[in-house]
């Protein structure tokens, strides 16, 4: 169940709740207690759905960070090997070790730079979550309070 979902049932509970027949001189009201049940139910079902979501974005996080991570390790192995093969060429020795120090830096310098665009990726996804979770948390908190008030 998306937000969207979470956010229609919770406005559904408060509906039944604020359309409840009021008890004269007491400031309650009769709901129909297994509508209200019902309603509850679902959201604590659609709870699991959002921490689901969670642990795939985090699954995600981290399989950006590895496929970075492997990209990175390839690069510096190619640029290793490219630098060895420089090596070998006996004639051309001092150019082709600074070649390869300059390629090795420069995958480095990518690998630094696709780790930390696959960590920002992963930390804003987080955050949008974060507070999609805040948001739902703090409905059903009121929600919550709300029907304990009317006690």
């Amino acid at each position: 169940m998306n937000r969207r979902n979470l956010v229609i049932l919770l406005d559904r509970l408060q509906e039944v709740v604020e359309s409840a027949p009021k008890i004269p001189l007491s400031g309650r009201s009769l709901v129909d207690e297994d509508e209200v049940l019902d309603l509850i139910a679902k959201i604590r079902n659609s709870l699991p759905e959002e921490m689901r979501r969670a642990e795939a974005l985090s699954s995600e996080r981290e399989r950006i960070l590895e496929d970075g991570q492997r990209r990175a390790e390839r690069i510096i192995a190619q640029a290793e090997e490219q630098a060895s093969r420089l090596l070998r060429e006996s004639e051309i020795m001092k150019l082709a070790q600074a070649e390869a120090e300059r390629i090795i830096e420069e995958a480095r310098v990518q690998a630094y730079e696709m780790e930390s665009g696959a960590k920002a990726y992963a930390q804003k996804l987080l955050e949008i979550l974060q507070e999609s979770l805040a948001e739902n948390l703090s409905v059903v908190e009121s929600g919550l309070e709300h029907l304990n008030q009317m006690d």
